[in-house]
């Protein structure tokens, strides 16, 4: 779990905004106040005669839920679960009878006393709403390029975060998990790395920011939006370089209570096929490879199989929802609990989420609300993605004559114990076994999981309180406040252990880290929409203010005055010798104006323009403020009179450029000097001065970020609309992207962040879907497929800059003319069919392989990323089948310890080695240490992988069996989740994660996705 944030810099800002902080807080108190204390009185037509029918579908089936309004007033209703309604009416009035995905009807009342209605089906399915930043829009208006996710896409995917509801839903959106540990986090991609640092997009909840989506359970989700082009993004300035994604959550319908409840229960396993060498393999292999004598003791040890459990997994989802004509409410609640395959209950998460949404209408011209949420959370997490110390690693490199315990004490054990050293042991008393032949970090993984005590607990207030006003037709001024408040404590404690002179710990001692993060944020806004003839016009203008604060604060103390949970506390140590504090704080600002201008002409011709101008503290005096641009346009073809195709019910041509501005990897303060003191240095007289010194040098130019992105595409609905395609070529470059600077050493100071760099990514978005339900058996499919070009095309330093460094080599690189984070090593050219060397390809051609002979050997990046949707009915039962892929992508190997002669290899290796009798080897003779091996691309293999996310069976219950028990609907279902995964990847996992941007498709022990069997019901009341 990783601090979420919306500046991620540290400065020394005076300013603290306290006061300011207090006032909006006192306001957002008093317009919640509001929310839940005014009454409503709202006047209407005086009808004088109840109008009742049913409503249903073409089949016959009642349609629940159904708008049904007079028209011109704030009278209505909706239809019950049959499908039956009644509203007052009077023969003048019109009624509207309106339902997502069906086409909305008006019906004058006259003299009739029953209507029924038979609802048809949107052919098109370009008169649904979308939201777009500040607002929402018809998609047929829409002229950028915007994805959309509601919440039927993600209902029955049992995902603990709404970020992974995302993943292969919609094209150009790369969602990848930076572990298969409870609770860990995801990196969003929208159409490529833009950056050498942070390319995460911007998170938009019910209209307030944050950095963090982790405590929105994805039953509360209405909808997502992925605003995918510089053109829909541009209203967020400074934020929107790589993308934005907007949430809405569920709100209450008026006249219709509703109360819904989902269980699921599952359990987890690792659905690996990676195997390491047994015994008798890696006794051979050490042999061959010259590392000495293995003798075989009678153990055989799979690490993999020891460290990997089937563990459970649980969610409740509760929700209230419902209200008046003037009223809507929808409160839910839920609990997420899942415990580790690795680690099992010491890599445990849970999370309690509770979310309250309220609108009211007081009257003709005001309406109040409200969206928010609180959420708890608890994260236990041990060692991943190391290579010194992490649990799956050391299952990896265990050689498998050590044994899990002994029975009993040997003499090694016992010659420890007399040196006073803690050997730990398991619950049954044994001790743990002690690595037999390997040396240094690698320790036995079971032991190694008994010590982590580690749990991070975080609390979490998202939402927004606010009041719209529409003082006359057509204009609406909107003011809200938010809030993201964040108290994160980051807990651990260490046992005493001892496995090796490299892996132990003599002391016990405990770390606190606590953190705040605290973003208030005021917007106002205003919308003035007119119609003249065929022309419809639409502009909007807005003020933002905001603030962050961010104190952080760490504590260390030893030792504990006894090993254990609950004496893991600061003030339960014996000595105050070791104790250690540190801290920081951040605080920045931000202000922001920005207008937009929508316009379009017969629903024929659109055009939109937008403007944005964000200053922020973070930057130098100078270069403090940015302003951001966009337009778009759009032509709906199949609205000309000339267009007469045949089965094309609509064609529309898009088109956008606009800038977006990135803040996220600045620290702040770079064209400000701070000095270090407490330096001395040796005056005339051989005599210490005090002294002082820069602490780094300064960059008073330093400026923004910035994305300018082109898009052009095209929206086609076909065959009445059973048939939907869109398609996208995009070109986005980022410019000026900020690094640490570099220069000569004898400037004896540390080089500021300077602005080096561009990337640019491009590539196409595909989206084809074909829906048919004119017979009982209905069914759906849905494809999405994106392609990807990611280069740096310009570095403005003396030589690349460094990434990830792995056992002391640099292995990723941002260099100019390649991918970003490329890998970098030895280049080979097959094995030397009578010795069993690798052939190192002299890449500079000067007749002998030394380090400047490394070169490009692998791309993390994906080229083609793919997602594919079957959902299909036919009565009570229903089966969704959803496949996401990626394509092109590579990854590194990077568990191996070539420092380690004697640590394990996968099986792989030794039955592809080379030897005397098999001289066609794809892979050379055994070898331990050799840089030709493990830092060349032997290391490198395919990322490319199709894994079925899932495929459910589900089954509603017959209405005349569930009704009688006071049911409205309820839905059993059973699910395989992540359960098939085809790769030629030879490790646990493609999705080779990390929480370090410059390590992507780096592969150290990667934590893997689990394989789910899941059950589930769903009961609506």
């Amino acid at each position: 779990m990783k601090k979420s944030e919306n500046f991620n810099a540290p400065t020394h800002s005076l300013k603290t905004g306290k006061q300011n902080s207090s006032r909006w807080l006192l306001k957002s108190s008093m317009l919640l106040l509001m929310v839940f204390c005014n009454v409503a009185i709202i006047f209407g037509q005086n009808p004088n005669a109840e109008i009742t029918g049913k409503i249903t579908d073409p089949t016959g089936f009642g349609i629940p839920g159904v708008n049904i309004s007079l028209k011109g007033t704030t009278v209505g209703t909706v239809s019950d679960i049959d499908g039956n309604y009644s509203i007052l009416a009077s023969s003048e009035n019109v009624i509207v009878y309106s339902f997502i995905g069906y086409t909305t009807q008006e019906i004058l009342v006259a003299d009739q006393t029953t209507i029924n209605i038979v609802m048809l089906e949107d052919a098109i399915g370009m008169d649904e709403v979308v939201v777009v930043g500040y607002g929402v829009q018809k998609k047929s208006l829409v002229t950028g390029s915007i994805s959309s996710i509601k919440s039927e896409d993600i209902q029955n995917v049992p995902v603990s975060r709404a970020d992974q509801a995302i993943q292969g839903k919609t094209a150009g959106v790369s969602v990848l998990s930076t572990s298969g540990s409870p609770g860990a986090g995801t990196k969003i991609r929208i159409r490529g790395v833009n950056s050498n640092g942070n390319s995460n997009p911007l998170f938009i909840v019910d209209g307030m920011k944050t950095g963090d989506i982790n405590n929105i359970d994805p039953g509360d989700i209405q909808s997502m939006e992925v605003l995918k082009d510089a053109a829909s993004a541009a209203i967020y300035g400074t934020e929107g370089a790589n993308g934005v994604i907007l949430i809405t959550t569920k709100g209450g319908k008026a006249g219709e209570s509703k109360i819904s409840y989902d269980f699921q229960y599952g359990f987890q396993s690792s659905r690996s096929d990676l195997e390491v060498m047994n015994a008798s393999e890696y006794q051979q292999w050490m042999q061959e490879s010259g590392a000495g004598t293995v003798t075989q003791n009678g153990t055989d040890t799979d690490w993999l199989d020891e460290i990997f459990e089937v563990a459970p997994m649980q969610k409740h989802h509760i929700s209230f929802s419902g209200g008046s004509d003037k009223t809507t409410y929808s409160i839910s609640g839920s609990y997420y609990g899942q415990d580790g395959i690795v680690g099992g209950d010491k890599a445990k998460y849970e999370r309690f989420t509770a979310r309250a949404n309220v609108k009211s209408q007081l009257n003709d011209w005001l309406e109040v609300g409200d969206n928010l949420s609180f959420s708890h959370s608890k994260q236990k997490y041990i060692g991943e993605d190391d290579v010194y110390r992490g649990a799956v690693n050391s299952a990896l490199l265990m050689d498998p004559l050590t044994p899990t315990t002994y029975d009993g004490t040997p003499s090694n054990v016992q010659s420890l114990l007399d040196e006073g050293r803690t050997i730990l042991q398991n619950e049954d008393g044994k001790y743990y076994g002690l690595p037999e032949y390997i040396t240094g970090e690698t320790a036995n993984p079971l032991a190694l999981l008994d010590t982590y005590n580690n749990d991070i607990v975080q609390d979490k207030i998202l939402g927004n309180v606010y009041a719209t006003i529409k003082p006359i037709k057509g204009l609406t001024f909107t003011s809200r406040v938010g809030i993201d408040l964040t108290y994160q404590i980051d807990h651990s404690w260490a046992p005493t252990y001892y496995f090796s002179a490299e892996s132990q710990n003599s002391q016990t001692y405990v770390d606190d880290n606590i953190n705040k993060w605290y973003t208030w944020l005021w917007e106002n806004f205003a919308s003035y929409n007119t119609k003249f003839g065929d022309h419809d016009l639409t502009l909007l203008a807005g003020y933002s203010a905001e603030e962050y604060q961010a104190p952080d604060y760490s504590m260390h103390s030893a030792p504990l005055i006894k090993e254990g949970d609950q004496y893991a506390y600061q003030g339960y140590t014996t000595s105050d010798e070791f104790d250690k504090t540190g801290g920081g704080y951040v605080n920045h600002t931000m202000t922001s104006f920005f207008g937009r201008l929508s316009y379009n002409y017969l629903n024929r011709y659109m055009l939109e323009v937008s403007l944005r101008r964000d200053a922020t503290d973070v930057f130098p005096v100078d270069n403090q403020a940015a302003v951001f641009s966009a337009v778009s346009a759009g032509w709906t073809i199949s609205e000309e009179d000339f267009f007469d195709f045949k089965g094309i019910d609509y064609l529309k041509l898009r088109g956008s450029w606009g800038e977006n501005g990135s803040r996220s990897n600045i620290p702040g303060n770079e064209g400000t000097e701070f000095y270090v003191f407490g330096l001395q240095y040796p005056g005339a007289d051989d005599v210490y001065q005090a002294g002082a010194e820069i602490d780094k040098l300064v960059n008073p130019d330093l400026k923004w970020e910035t994305t300018e992105q082109l898009d052009l595409g095209f929206d086609l609905r076909a065959l009445n609309g059973k048939i939907s395609f869109s398609m996208d070529y995009y070109n986005k470059k980022t410019k000026d992207l900020l690094t640490t600077g570099s220069g000569p050493l004898s400037a004896g100071n540390d080089f500021p962040i300077q602005n080096v760099g561009d990337v640019t990514n491009k590539g196409f978005d595909f989206e084809l879907g074909y829906n048919n339900r004119d017979n009982k058996f209905k069914y759906s499919v849905n494809l999405n497929l994106s392609t990807l070009d990611n280069e740096v095309t310009r570095l403005d330093v003396d030589s690349p800059v460094k990434g990830d460094n792995l056992r002391g080599y640099d292995l990723t690189w941002f260099e100019e003319g390649l991918p970003i984070w490329y890998f970098k090593g030895y280049k080979t050219a097959g094995i030397d069919d009578t010795t069993g060397e690798v052939n190192v390809v002299d890449v500079n051609e000067d007749g002998e392989i030394t380090d400047a002979d490394q070169t490009y050997i692998g791309d993390p990046h994906a080229d083609f990323l793919y997602g594919a949707t079957f959902n299909a009915q036919y009565k009570g039962f229903d089966f969704n089948l959803f496949v996401q892929g990626s394509e092109g992508n590579d990854v590194f190997m990077g568990w191996f310890r070539s420092d380690r002669q004697f640590s394990n290899k996968p099986k792989f290796m030794f039955e592809d080695r080379w030897t005397p009798t098999n001289t066609s080897a794809s892979r050379p003779a055994a070898n331990n240490s050799s840089d030709y091996v493990y830092r060349s691309d032997l290391m490198v293999s395919d990322g490319s992988y199709i894994r079925i996310k899932q495929i459910q069976l589900g089954y509603t219950l017959p209405k005349t069996l569930v009704q009688k028990a006071g049911i409205d609907r309820a839905r059993v279902f059973v699910s395989l989740d992540d359960f098939f995964t085809f790769t030629d990847y030879e490790g646990l996992d493609p999705e080779a994660g990390s929480t370090n941007n410059t390590r992507q498709g780096v592969d150290r022990g990667v934590y893997p996705i689990a394989g789910k069997v899941i059950f589930g019901v769903s009961v609506n009341f």
